[in-house]
């Protein structure tokens, strides 16, 4: 995939090879721009209310990767054994228009009652492609995992957008510090609330109805090993 804007528009350079088009400043160009061929292969990229956030560190594979694969994991099974909605993991792409916010959240849920109601739902971007590569809508929760580089994205940027946009639950984590800080933040009139810990640890989900704990530990190689822990009883 080509990294070469087209000549007669300006660009900004980072870190020598993601190149940010002077026109993507608003939400319908910054879609067409992600979907272009244009758009660089590697790098992350979010549209947060008028500005381009762009994300280049490398993931942290202790602190990051392996906590966003193990709750993606379990969530996965959770909603399918269930049959509560879809999971959507890394990757797929999040659009609220009525927050102007195009984001690739680091895992979602999108619930049937959701779905049936158009509230969210897929759609292609090739006119006729039959090809879905969008979410489109209000999710019922969205997961972020905080890396060095997202620090204000995560945690100020988002929290403010994702609420605007209606999302029911933001579960935010991090595992960077001596102690995993793992929130879910329930959606109130003004702004999230975390949903506070019982005595065992647990957090309460309304989406999913069920209590929700991450715990790590460190495995044989001295690396961690995290585990989401649930259950339905209130």
């Amino acid at each position: 995939m080509s990294t070469t804007p087209s000549a007669d528009i300006p660009t900004l350079t980072l870190d020598g090879r993601f190149r940010v088009p002077a026109d993507v400043f608003t939400l319908q160009r910054f879609r067409e721009w992600v979907h272009g061929k244009d758009f660089p292969e590697k790098g992350r990229a979010a549209f947060i209310a008028g500005s381009v956030e762009v994300e280049m560190s490398p993931e942290n594979l202790d602190t990051h990767n392996a906590v966003k694969g193990e709750i993606n994991g379990i969530l996965l099974q959770f909603v399918k054994q269930r049959r509560l909605g879809r999971l959507y993991v890394d990757g797929a792409l999040l659009v609220c228009p009525a927050a102007d916010l195009s984001n690739g959240p680091d895992g979602m849920f999108c619930s049937h009652d959701s779905r049936r109601s158009g509230r969210v739902k897929q759609k292609e971007w090739t006119k006729g492609s039959g090809i879905p590569v969008e979410v489109v809508g209000v999710p019922d929760v969205v997961l972020e995992v905080v890396s060095p580089s997202s620090v204000r994205k995560d945690t100020k940027l988002l929290r403010t957008q994702y609420h605007k946009a209606g999302i029911p639950e933001y579960w935010l984590v991090d595992a960077r510090g001596k102690k995993i800080q793992f929130q879910i933040l329930v959606r109130g009139e003004d702004e999230y609330s975390p949903s506070a810990p019982d005595a065992d640890g647990f957090r309460r989900s309304p989406v999913l109805n069920a209590s929700f704990s991450l715990v790590r530990e460190s495995d044989e190689f001295g690396e961690f090993e995290y585990h989401l822990l649930h259950r339905e009883k209130p």
